[in-house]
C-alpha cells in the first residue's frame, strides 16, 4: 500500500509545485471569511491532487498494469482513500506555516487564520466529497466521470455556504435554537465526537461501495 501512495505523490509533482500557488493565492483572497476559507482552501487542494492523481492514471491506463500485477483490489482502494489524507494533510501543513510565518514576524498582510476547528471541517468537508467522488471514479474511471466530479465539486462548496448563510440569517428559528444550546453545552471533545462517528460511517460505506465497483469493473 505504501508503494501505491507514493505512487500517486510522484505523480503528482508538477500539480503539488502549482498547488502552492493555488494556497498562498487562497490564503489571501479568502482571509476575509475566516476559518471557512480554510476549509474551502483545504478542499480545494485536495480536489486537486488526489482527482488529479487518477486522471494520469486514466490517461496512462494504470489501472491495467495494477489489476495484472498480485496486488489485492482492497489495497488499491485502500491506497486511495489514504491519499486523499495525504494530500489534505499537506495542504493543512502548507496553510499553518503561512500562518505561523505571518504572525510570528508580525507581517503587515491579513492571511486565512489556522483554528483547530477549521481543520477539523476541513478533514470533514474532504471525506464527505471523496466519499461522493471516490465510488464513481472506481466505477467509470476518472475520465467518464469528471464533468460529474467538477459539478459535485462546486455544489458542495457553493450548497455548504449558502446553507451555512441562510442558517445564519434565522437565528430565531427553533431549529437553530436547539443546535446553538446543543453546541454550547457540548464540550469541543463531544462535537467532535458527534461528527466524527457518522463521517466515519458514511466513508466505510463509501469504501465498500468503491470496493464493490472496482472489483465488477471491466477493463
Amino acid at each position: 500500500m505504501y508503494h501505491l501512495i507514493k505512487k500517486d505523490v510522484i505523480m503528482q509533482k508538477r500539480a503539488i509545485g502549482l498547488s502552492l500557488l493555488f494556497i498562498f493565492f487562497f490564503t489571501f483572497t479568502l482571509s476575509e471569511i475566516g476559518p471557512s476559507g480554510l476549509v474551502v482552501n483545504i478542499l480545494a487542494v485536495t480536489y486537486m491532487l488526489a482527482l488529479g492523481a487518477s486522471a494520469v492514471e486514466d490517461k496512462n491506463n494504470s489501472d491495467l498494469m495494477l489489476v495484472s500485477l498480485p496486488i489485492k483490489k482492497d489495497t488499491i482502494v485502500s491506497s486511495k482513500y489514504i491519499s486523499v489524507y495525504i494530500f489534505a494533510l499537506y495542504a493543512a501543513i502548507v496553510n499553518y506555516l503561512i500562518y505561523l510565518i505571518v504572525n510570528q514576524l508580525n507581517l503587515p498582510i491579513k492571511v486565512l487564520p489556522f483554528t483547530s476547528g477549521g481543520f477539523f471541517f476541513s478533514l470533514v468537508a474532504v471525506s464527505l466529497f471523496c466519499s461522493i467522488t471516490l465510488p464513481l471514479i472506481f466505477k467509470y474511471g476518472f475520465l467518464k466521470s469528471r464533468v460529474i466530479s467538477i459539478i459535485l465539486f462546486f455544489v458542495f462548496i457553493a450548497g455548504g455556504s449558502t446553507l451555512v448563510d441562510n442558517l445564519s440569517k434565522k437565528e430565531d428559528s427553533i431549529l437553530i435554537q436547539k443546535i446553538s444550546t446543543l453546541f454550547h453545552s457540548s464540550s469541543d471533545a463531544q462535537i467532535a465526537l458527534l461528527l466524527f462517528i457518522p463521517v466515519v460511517i458514511i466513508l466505510f460505506i463509501s469504501y465498500l461501495i468503491s470496493l464493490n465497483f472496482y472489483k465488477n469493473r471491466e477493463f
